[in-house]
């Protein structure tokens, strides 16, 4: 079986030839590995490697005492930045990827349909572009996060809702929809909040097939963008930066699991209670 945990920080106790100077320093590691040899690697699109595999999903990840990762994936963590809030800076770095690709500018409007975990680190990654961000979340306590996390507006929506009933909550639509759930018919709600001319960016993952009214999409203009994962080399040391502001620390469970108590963590997520990630150390606790 695999060890799994793709978002993980640990402390260098042992380096390669050519990683010696990582010797002692904490490091966050981007999980995902890249060949760096084919043409995307060298596109600098290391995410969409031939050869890319990660870190807890494809072989042993960081929910251990002990792992092992490529040097170019592990990001020192500046002083600044706890080791609570560093573990953080995958997923986070992967809600930067996701703005960085929808191509947001100053000034634009902005909806998150969903702040779950991909919703809120993209509110975070939002806040250096100066936009409008609107929250929109079946959950109330999920968007009172998203306030605390810099939206400027909430919108309470039922899961039954209908692509004609979201969009007349903002008739005009806006510039840039983050759709972050990748539940049925969310994409369809997505593109009835975009306006014309304006952007749908896919960032939830649902891999059942759905019904999506593209002849609305072609007849608006509206550009349809998709993201996945994060490249590390760009992504993950803004990451560090962004939590540097300590902003991010409410995305945090209040309580830190041991390895020995990983089944109750487990336990508490499956639940659906956990107001945030919940972080796990190797250490007793």
């Amino acid at each position: 079986a695999t060890i799994l945990g793709h978002e993980f920080i640990g402390t260098v106790v042992e380096a390669g030839a050519s990683a010696q100077e990582m010797l002692g320093k904490r490091v966050a590691c981007g999980a995902g590995v890249s060949c760096g040899q084919c043409a995307l690697c060298k596109e600098g699109r290391t995410n969409l490697c031939d050869h890319y595999y990660t870190l807890g999903l494809s072989i042993h990840g960081g929910l251990a005492e002990f792992a092992v990762a490529p040097k170019n994936i592990c990001v020192p963590i500046p002083d600044s930045v706890s080791d609570e809030s560093a573990a953080l800076a995958q997923p986070l770095a992967v809600g930067i990827h996701g703005v960085r690709r929808a191509g947001v500018k100053k000034g634009d409007q902005v909806v998150l349909l969903g702040v779950g975990a991909i919703g809120s680190f993209a509110c975070v990654a939002l806040q250096s572009y100066g936009v409008e961000i609107i929250a929109m979340d079946i959950d109330q306590k999920r968007l009172d996060v998203a306030t605390q996390l810099g939206a400027t507006k909430t919108i309470l929506i039922s899961p039954e809702i209908t692509p004609a009933e979201i969009k007349a909550l903002i008739p005009a639509g806006v510039d840039v929809v983050f759709e972050t759930s990748g539940a049925p018919g969310a994409a369809a709600r997505g593109l009835a909040l975009a306006k014309r001319g304006g952007i749908l960016m896919l960032m939830g993952l649902n891999k059942t097939p759905q019904d999506f009214p593209f002849a609305d999409a072609v007849l608006r203009e509206v550009v349809l963008q998709t993201t996945v994962a994060h490249v590390c080399k760009d992504d993950m040391p803004e990451a560090l930066e962004l939590l540097a502001s300590g902003k991010v620390a409410k995305l945090l469970t209040d309580r830190i699991y041991s390895l020995e108590n990983v089944n109750e963590a487990f336990e508490v997520l499956a639940s659906g209670k956990a107001n945030g990630k919940i972080l796990v150390t190797p250490q007793n606790v």
